[in-house]
Formats: structure tokens, C-alpha cells, sequence
């Protein structure tokens, strides 16, 4: 905060990106409500909509946050928020088990992504955007 130009600025933006993580995270919790109560059920759209959404709204949120604090986005998590939109029609016809999988499975691969890229390297300094 203390580097930044605009150190308001900077404090909305973070609190934000945090908001939209948490909306993210309440509806992921909503997809595994659904998921527990109907696993082999015929998957509603809306149902869909949480499973997949909710993780996703975490991603955007994540990315927000990354960008104002670190002036990057990580390749990983747009292209894991692009495996959940594109996956989407695709997993319309599965169960809801079959969605929650393919999401955990996005936010695994991006994990280790990320562990990955961190391995042997110092933590990274903030570099808030301008």
C-alpha cells in the first residue's frame, strides 16, 4: 500500500476483488449443497450455473486481486476460468457429481500450477497497478 500512487484506490480495488472471491466461495458451497442432496440427478441449468459459477466467480475474483496487487494476471486462472465457461455446454448433460468433479479438477490443475511456478522461488514482492 505504502508504494502505491493511490493507496485508496488501491484498498477499494483490493476489497473488491476480496467481495467477488467470497461471492464465489458462498456459491461454491450452494454447487456443493446441490451436488450432495442430488448427486445422479439431471442437472438444472441454474444448478449448472452454481457448480460451475461459483468457482469461476472465485477465478475472476482471484484475478482481480492478482492484477491490483501484482499488475499480472496468471495465465493458469484465465485459462482455467475458460475450461469452466467452455466446459459448460459439454457438462450440461452430466450429473451434477460429474460438473462438481470437472470444476474441483480446474481448481487442482491451477494449484499446482501455481505451486509449480512458486517452487524455489522467493515470495513475491507486491507491484500494485497503476
Amino acid at each position: 500500500m505504502g508504494s502505491a500512487p493511490e493507496p485508496g484506490r488501491l484498498g477499494r480495488s483490493t476489497s473488491y476483488s476480496l467481495l467477488v472471491m467470497m461471492a464465489g466461495i458462498v456459491a461454491t458451497a450452494v454447487g456443493r449443497e446441490l451436488v450432495i442432496d442430488h448427486p445422479f440427478d439431471h442437472a438444472e441449468p441454474a444448478w449448472l450455473g452454481v457448480i460451475l459459477g461459483g468457482p469461476a466467480l472465485f477465478l475472476i475474483g482471484r484475478s482481480l486481486f492478482e492484477y491490483v496487487e501484482f499488475s499480472r494476471v496468471s495465465r493458469s486462472r484465465l485459462i482455467g476460468l475458460l475450461a469452466l465457461v467452455a466446459g459448460a455446454p459439454a457438462l450440461a448433460a452430466a450429473p451434477p457429481l460429474g460438473a462438481a468433479i470437472a470444476a474441483a479438477a480446474v481448481l487442482v490443475l491451477i494449484a499446482g500450477a501455481d505451486a509449480a511456478r512458486a517452487r524455489g522461488r522467493p515470495p513475491e514482492p507486491p507491484s500494485p497497478a497503476h
